[in-house]
């Protein structure tokens, strides 16, 4: 196997999805993007981790395996790289081919690509509400804490909570309706 170093900053932080693709999908995948030139298996797994926004960070114990059985199926060829021994990849006419019969495979690899790209977009504004809550509880702390609070604003201090909890929740009904 080719000497490749670990990726310094996988998008994934540890937390990849443990398998994001089927064996099917992934071998398509891959022939797919290197309809866009030739690549090495740790730039394929740099591409990969991007376009899923971090959520799925293949291991070169995956990719390997699978650049080698679609070379073996003549898919992809193989070329070493002057000086450092790496293994250039690139697909073939045939594997050009199987790509185009294989259309329906790609489109539900383009589905989970979205869908990552739409929950890393959520995973942004979910930051925001999570320090904005958590701001709102260290003001709430504060107060109980040093007893700033008498019983009727403790009482309408709930009052606000449970009212905000409603319009947090008519918000999401709304956005159910609208899908």
């Amino acid at each position: 196997m080719d000497n490749q170093q670990p990726l310094e900053t996988c998008l994934c932080e540890g937390k990849s999805v443990r398998r994001m693709f089927n064996p099917k999908q992934l071998r398509i995948y891959i022939l797919h993007l290197l309809v866009d030139g030739a690549n090495y298996g740790y730039e394929l797994i740099k591409k990969i981790s991007e376009e899923t926004a971090g959520f799925y960070c293949p291991s070169p114990g995956v990719i390997y395996p699978t650049l080698t059985l679609l070379e073996d199926l003549g898919f992809i060829s193989t070329s070493k790289e002057t000086g450092k021994g790496r293994k250039c990849f690139t697909i073939t006419p045939e594997g050009r081919c199987f790509l185009l019969l294989k259309a329906d495979i790609l489109a539900e690899v383009k589905i989970k690509l979205n869908y990552a790209q739409e929950l890393k977009a959520g995973n942004q504004f979910a930051n925001e509400i999570e320090l904005a809550v958590d701001k709102f509880k260290s003001l709430l702390r504060h107060k109980i804490v040093l007893q700033q609070l008498s019983k009727k604003e403790s009482a309408q201090v709930v009052e606000i909570i449970n009212q905000a909890v409603n319009r947090i929740e008519q918000v999401n009904a709304a956005l159910l309706i609208t899908e």
